[in-house]
């Protein structure tokens, strides 16, 4: 969950003249003399990275332009499943946080129909509605009530070291996974593991790959189904398992923060991640001209299409239902301004994003902007299919045991028939 050509500062000032100002009219009317409303957003982006700067950016701007009115604070804790647990237990204890961003899943709908969330409906004026895309506003609206603002949506490329693939005799990234499998022993001759994986945390960098599998194997519905005891998934998790084997020994146990620094020091070839791993790929390589990023590799008689992206769920603003109405009203006027095309903009181009609210750049945005970034974009505009990652539509108990299961896959200690009954036993 992580444009050097201009400098940031400047960058900063040029976008913020476009974002869109100030509260909508009446928010405070009548009542200037009342305290300022306190709002505390939830976030789980650090000041550390390039995501985090941004949006506290935009939160000091937004404070300045309602000063004496509004103030919003962020609170944050850079580990995204226990913030995501977090919030949980305050709307399980009645106390749901003022905004929070979290991971949309259809299969648990507890948090929407807990009854403590804030509706949106009566501040979507047509203007805003329209920044969105129709279906992830339809998605987000449960029993007649929008109860999210769709925001993030991440899609997944394979980032790749273009030295260690010269060093290895490779001349392009592979299309195919039978390409891939054949790289990685030519990887290893080099003493280079082929790709990061971990199997701590969430898993994510390894449920990526699980789903570019499965996917590829089967189609967009690979995983969506009744049951993930199916002979598709059975087979990506034999594949799965010959990827383990193409990885480093470190992978076993490690987090996020020790594959991504497996990747960024030159001990594997190839990191299937989001676009919070540009700014990192950024400072390391020096402007990222030794890296290159590709779609996932396809099956020549697969159900899965070139181009098919993996992306995060969509991960959507919500709030606690309020009293007052005054602060109810000056939460959506906030959000109103997060999803601004100004705001929306130093989001993507600063803070290495794939937003659900349109973007709008114009050709010198794209001259100025990260190439990655630009190619990554263009990759989730251009997939003929987006499909969720696996782990974010697995239920809780499922989504949970999904990082041990993949572990005991990879040492052998589960067969892949016993890997994907065991993830069916506990998707309950």
């Amino acid at each position: 969950m992580r444009l050097r050509r201009l400098s940031i500062l400047g960058l900063v000032a040029a976008l913020t003249l476009g974002a869109t100002a100030g509260p909508s009219p009446g928010l405070a009317a009548g009542r200037a003399a009342a305290a300022p409303i306190q709002i505390t957003m939830m976030s789980g982006w650090p000041l550390n990275q390039a995501r985090g700067v941004v949006l506290q950016g935009l939160v000091n701007q937004y404070n300045k332009l309602n000063a004496g009115k509004v103030k919003v604070t962020v609170d944050i804790n850079p580990d995204w499943p226990a913030l995501q647990q977090q919030i949980r237990t305050m709307i399980s204890a009645g106390r749901a946080p003022d905004i929070f961003q979290y991971n949309f899943n259809p299969n648990d709908l507890s948090m929407q129909k807990s009854g403590q969330l804030l509706d949106f409906t009566p501040y979507m004026n047509a203007a805003w509605k329209a920044r969105f895309n129709p279906h992830d506003l339809a998605t987000l609206t449960i029993g007649g009530k929008l109860l999210s603002i769709p925001f993030e949506a991440d899609g997944v490329g394979f980032y790749y070291n273009k030295a260690l693939f010269k060093k290895a005799g490779i001349g392009a990234f592979p299309t195919t996974w039978d390409q891939f499998f054949r790289d990685c022993g030519r990887f290893k001759k080099v003493g280079v593991a082929a790709i990061s994986l971990q199997t701590q945390d969430d898993a994510w960098l390894g449920t990526n790959i699980l789903s570019y599998l499965a996917i590829g194997l089967g189609g967009p519905s690979a995983y969506f189904g009744r049951s993930l005891d199916t002979p598709t998934m059975v087979r990506a998790a034999t594949l799965m398992k010959q990827v383990f084997a193409c990885s480093t020994a470190d992978a076993m146990g490690a987090n996020y923060d020790v594959a991504s620094n497996d990747f960024l020091l030159g001990r594997t070839a190839m990191i299937a991640d989001g676009p919070w791993a540009i700014g990192p790929i950024e400072k390391q390589f020096k402007g990222a001209a030794q890296i290159g990023l590709a779609p996932a590799p396809t099956f020549a008689s697969g159900a899965g299409k070139p181009g098919d992206l993996v992306t995060d769920a969509q991960s959507p603003f919500a709030a606690g239902k309020q009293s007052s109405p005054r602060k109810a009203a000056a939460i959506a006027n906030f959000l109103e301004f997060l999803t601004s095309p100004g705001s929306v903009k130093q989001l993507t181009l600063q803070g290495k994003l794939l937003l659900s609210p349109k973007l709008q750049l114009t050709a010198g945005d794209q001259q100025g902007a990260d190439p990655l970034l630009v190619h990554l974009i263009s990759l989730y505009e251009q997939a003929p299919r987006r499909v969720v990652e696996m782990t974010r539509i697995l239920k809780p108990a499922g989504e949970a045991k999904l990082p041990s299961l993949l572990q005991g896959l990879a040492l052998g200690s589960l067969t892949p028939a016993q890997f994907v009954q065991q993830l069916q036993a506990s998707n309950h």
